[in-house]
């Protein structure tokens, strides 16, 4: 694993000599030798890590380049750091940056050296014990495009996990579900050990379309090992999807308590279903089913447990379900439908290799499916090789066979691939991952290269997409065949943090769990109490990133001795405005958009800034000016304020920024703008604001759209220049959101000759010309619409309209509906007297 983080090291080595070329001559023939011997030594690590067995002293040598290239890494960061701090003085200061400069180049030099003699002794070290053979390292940065080229053809579109073996299983679950006659609440338990589909098993029940037309309320949570009660129900509120986004942030500040009398409110007198996964004590249901009441409408609860006498203590009426192990047949259909995608042609010899395999998997879904995302990236040559390489790792049938595949995909894995799996060990157990947010934070650590046809986005999404298909990540949740969110299983969490660990690569500090408390770990975690953490840390030098996932807390960590982040997520947390002014490497901000207001003044300072991200809870008055953040990729908050932007080439996400901001933007600077929204600032003394669709011409890559309103936007799509812009925007676009906007005519015929839309809602909008028609071949690739109109006289959608629609939502009142019957099937339509 080692061979990740040299790698890494490398490719910012050579960054560093073509970005920063002229602070660095007097060392550039040093740093050229660091980076040829680094260079080196990661074709020997390759070699090391792939033996089957690592003895005692390959890994002790392992220890010495791991910290080389840690130290590395700071001595370029660090007189980076003092350079760029130089350049900011003002006033007299800057008369002492000529010798101030001499002086860092001189402490520069010598810092080099002594890396130079270290790593020359690292060498020595290696050479006189034998380790590693004596190959040289396989490709580098150049060939990482052309791997995820190769990864994105060999990569299936929008693939759908399938259940295997569990048939019976749901049958019998979904017979209780839905059981009319039982009319008190009802507990089903599934209990099972760790990777037999218990969670798999609850969402595809979760999922049924007779259990979404039987209860109307439905709701996930996950509690696991490391939980508070209170998150719980928040989880439970949110997912309901009853509580508007501003309820939601005053309710987050109750007490337990208080959330549990709320949440049994809302669901008093409904028939409802919440799923509880991943339950390791029966404590933890006893603080939750006072929440839930004991109605008679026939609710259910679904639990999920390894634990079986968690599974059999839950009081009430219950009926406990224990999943089996799989039978050599379900396995075996399990492990062809995924092992066997890329090869066309299975000879008896590959087919008797693949069940030698399974057979030892003994049942166990996740390990099959792990060893089937193994083989489906080899060649039938190869597999031989994994299967004995199997076979000389067990030492008799007594050691399971899960964890074995488990390292050998990891291992398997390019560097960037690790880094991203190891990444996933900063999140809470059972967590579901923003599969955007992971991707910025992967881009601002530097684990991730583009080059001139992909963007690092990009890049990540398919290292992430490989990890999915390996099965060492789940997709939980998708959006016009995208992952838009993910999961880690615990087991393969385990093995994630246990790595992590072993390279000092990231320090979780939870309630429950004892952490070793390092100075040298690159990237701390707190999952619950800041405030212990902040008692009980270290000052640690070294740290590149700081994120908190724990509770509301008025006073952040100590950063006084940290200088070199490059991510800072402390929602949550007030962090003084000095602290955040100071991270000059900062890439990544992760703030609670009311603790913005602080630092407004601050953030023009962050001139590497690539992702500001101010949690959705208040709205940003103050003027944010980002005017000199030339490296800006992603902006999200609700900028009510004005928002500045300049010349922002590589800016992708903007959202949320008002309407009079956007009009005196320059949109032909944002060239590269992918994701953007738009809405009315209610506060404006201009009153209503006119969006020009034509405004929006520049904007030749933008692929989401959302508008809204408060006081409604009127939108002009008839007038000349919106006709001329129909060929340069409509192409590129994917998704329309039009929130409570207001039409002068028919957007149809104007929306529907979008070539690429897939998705097209209409919230709470007004139509004052009585009908909208969809005429033929219209939204050819529409898979999505809908409709929450005001007012609607009639819609019509003719014969051969939307040939790909499969979600159809109206929410109107008495609209006159003329649609064809093959649309019918799938439609909800709801007709209120009021909206």
């Amino acid at each position: 694993m080692v061979d990740a983080i040299t790698e890494f090291v490398v490719g910012k080595i050579g960054n560093y000599l073509i970005e920063e070329a002229s602070m660095f001559m007097a060392v550039k023939e040093d740093l050229e030798e660091l980076k040829t011997e680094l260079t080196c030594i990661h074709g020997y690590l390759k070699d090391v890590e792939a033996r089957e067995r690592e003895d005692e002293v390959s890994k002790e040598w392992s220890k010495l380049v791991l910290d080389f290239a840690y130290d590395v890494e700071d001595v370029l960061d660090t007189y980076h750091l003092k350079l760029e701090e130089r350049s900011q003085r003002r006033g007299l200061r800057r008369l002492t940056n000529k010798i101030g400069r001499k002086m860092d180049a001189y402490s520069v030099v010598d810092d080099i050296k002594i890396l130079k003699r270290r790593i020359l002794d690292i060498t020595r070290k290696r050479e006189t014990y034998g380790i590693g053979g004596l190959k040289e390292p396989q490709g580098g940065g150049s060939t990482s495009s052309l791997r995820v080229r190769q990864l994105r053809r060999a990569r299936s579109v929008d693939q759908e996990e399938v259940v295997v073996g569990l048939e019976d299983d749901a049958k019998i679950l979904l017979e209780k579900l839905l059981d009319y006659y039982e009319k008190n609440r009802f507990i089903i338990s599934i209990f099972g050990m760790g990777g037999l589909g218990k969670t798999a098993l609850a969402r595809k029940l979760y999922n049924s379309g007779d259990v979404k037309e039987r209860f109307k309320y439905r709701a996930w949570t996950y509690v696991s090992q490391e939980y508070k009660t209170g998150d719980i129900l928040m989880r439970i509120i949110r997912s309901l999807g009853m509580t508007s986004g501003e309820d939601l942030e005053k309710i987050r500040k109750f007490a337990e308590e208080e959330l549990e009398v709320y949440l049994h409110g809302l669901l008093e007198g409904k028939k409802y279903l919440v799923v509880v996964d991943d339950i390791w004590e029966r404590e933890a249901w006893e603080s939750l089913k006072r929440a839930l009441p004991c109605n008679h409408r026939g609710s259910r609860v679904i639990i999920t447990t390894r634990i079986k006498a968690v599974a059999e203590g839950v009081d009430g009426r219950f009926y406990a379900h224990k999943l089996r192990f799989l039978t050599f047949e379900e396995s075996w259909e399990l492990f062809k439908q995924r092992a066997f995608r890329n090869i066309q042609r299975k000879d008896e010899d590959l087919l008797k290799t693949g069940k030698e395999m399974v057979q030892k998997c003994r049942g166990l879904p996740l390990c099959i499916v792990v060893l089937a995302g193994l083989l489906s990236r080899k060649t039938p040559s190869e597999w031989n090789d994994v299967c004995n390489s199997l076979w000389r790792r067990l030492k008799d049938d007594s050691i399971h066979v899960a964890p074995i595949v488990f390292d050998l995909s990891f291992k398997e894995l390019r560097h960037e691939s690790k880094l991203c799996f190891l990444y996933l060990s900063i999140f809470p157990e059972d967590y579901e991952i923003d599969l955007e947010k992971l991707i910025r934070l992967l881009v601002a650590e530097g684990f991730i290269q583009g080059d001139e046809e992909m963007m690092m986005e990009d890049v990540a999404r398919y290292y992430i997409e490989e990890l999915i298909d390996r099965s060492l990540l789940e997709a939980v949740r998708r959006e016009r065949g995208k992952v838009m969110s993910c999961r880690i299983h615990d087991l393969l969490r385990d093995v994630a943090i246990k790595k992590s660990k072993e390279l000092n690569f990231v320090n979780v500090y939870n309630d429950h769990v004892a952490q070793h408390s390092s100075t040298t770990c690159r990237r701390e975690v707190v999952h619950h109490q800041v405030k212990r953490y902040s008692s009980e840390k270290r000052k640690n030098k070294r740290m590149r990133s700081f994120l908190n996932f724990g509770l509301y807390n008025l006073v952040g960590p100590d950063f006084e001795t940290t200088k070199l982040l490059r991510v800072l997520d402390v929602r949550r947390l007030e962090v003084p405005s000095k602290i955040i002014g100071d991270q000059i490497h900062l890439r990544y901000l992760g703030i609670d958009s009311y603790f913005l207001r602080g630092i407004a003044a601050i953030i023009s300072k962050l001139r590497f800034l690539q992702t500001l991200e101010a949690a959705y809870n208040y709205s940003i008055e103050e003027t944010i000016d980002l005017r000199k953040l030339t490296s800006l990729r992603h902006v999200i908050g609700k900028f009510v304020g004005e928002l500045l932007i300049g010349d922002a080439a590589n800016l992708q996400t903007l959202r949320s920024i008002c309407s009079d901001s956007w009009n005196k933007l320059k949109p032909e600077l944002l060239i590269n703008l992918r994701d953007l929204e738009i809405y009315d600032n209610y506060k404006s003394k201009e009153g209503r604001v006119s969006v020009s669709w034509a405004s929006l011409t520049k904007l030749r890559n933008l692929r989401v759209l959302r508008l809204m309103a408060n006081n409604g936007i009127y939108l002009s799509l008839k007038s000349e220049e919106a006709v001329r812009s129909m060929d340069v925007i409509s192409s590129s676009l994917v998704s329309v959101t039009l929130d409570a906007i207001t039409f002068q005519e028919d957007p149809m015929p104007f929306l529907q000759k979008m070539p690429r839309l897939e998705d097209l809602i209409f919230k709470n909008c007004d139509y004052w010309g009585g009908k909208m028609n969809v005429s033929e071949q219209g939204f050819g690739r529409l898979r999505k619409l809908q409709l929450v109109m005001k007012s609607l006289d009639e819609l019509q959608i003719e014969e051969e309209a939307m040939p790909n629609l499969i979600e159809l939502v109206v929410q109107t009142v008495g609209t006159k509906l003329i649609i064809p019957n093959r649309l019918r099937a799938f439609s909800e339509i709801h007709y209120y007297l009021e909206l």
